[in-house]
């Protein structure tokens, strides 16, 4: 982000709802034309060009990261520093339900529980009951943060289309592993509740690049 106090902000503090606070973005795994893995580094090698897709209900969230890649010109990622050459803005309007969507990142759904004398992090699986019902709790909860309401229509669905055993992912963060999910799936529910699944994206950890999705059109 190219000004450092809001920067600072959504970093320490972002939106705040009782205990969690929620940062109201997310991205999508960064693609290029052609991906390579070096087993001995450890590391992923991407051909150019790169293309990343950041999402967010909030406006200023977004102008100021596009305002930060005009004025930079450059972006740094890890230990690489990579030209801006472009952007678009692409806004698909949800109208009607349901809709399908593809995940650009891993779905991830959690709960932490506790056994074996301690606590422990549970991820879901998409076809678990629980799974669903918690990735509901979780956009009804943005959703009321950007509107300051509940919605008029409470009631969420979210089913898988297409799942393959290649679309479960187990990744790092901070030295933390994460579990979550690629695929297709099927959202139904009110169109202003879907609407903000794709702004600010599914399940949870989306600040951290997990549950950015795009609308599949039929």
């Amino acid at each position: 982000m190219d000004n450092p106090t809001i920067r600072s902000y959504l970093h320490e503090h972002g939106f705040p709802l009782g205990k969690r606070k929620f940062k109201l973005f997310t991205f999508s795994r960064l693609k290029g034309s052609a991906v390579t893995y070096k087993e001995e580094t450890k590391e992923l090698i991407f051909t150019p060009p790169l293309r990343l897709v950041i999402c967010s209900p909030v406006s200023f969230i977004l102008q100021e990261i596009g305002t930060g890649f005009l004025r930079q010109g450059k972006v740094r990622m890890g230990r690489a520093v990579l030209e801006a050459q472009g952007m678009s803005v692409n806004a698909p309007q949800v109208t009607s339900s349901p809709i399908r969507v593809r995940m650009l990142s891993p779905l991830v759904v959690y709960s932490t529980l506790e056994g074996n004398g301690g606590k422990y992090t549970y991820y879901y699986m998409p076809y678990e009951e629980r799974f669903a019902e918690l990735v509901g709790q979780n956009l009804r909860k943005k959703y009321l943060l950007v509107y300051g309401r509940e919605p008029y229509i409470p009631d969420f669905s979210i089913r898988p289309l297409r799942l393959r055993d290649q679309d479960f992912k187990v990744t790092y963060f901070k030295d933390t592993l994460i579990k979550g999910w690629m695929g297709d799936y099927e959202l139904e529910g009110d169109p202003e509740l879907l609407q903000l699944a794709l702004d600010a994206g599914l399940g949870s950890k989306n600040s951290q690049g997990y549950g950015c999705c795009r609308l599949l059109t039929k």
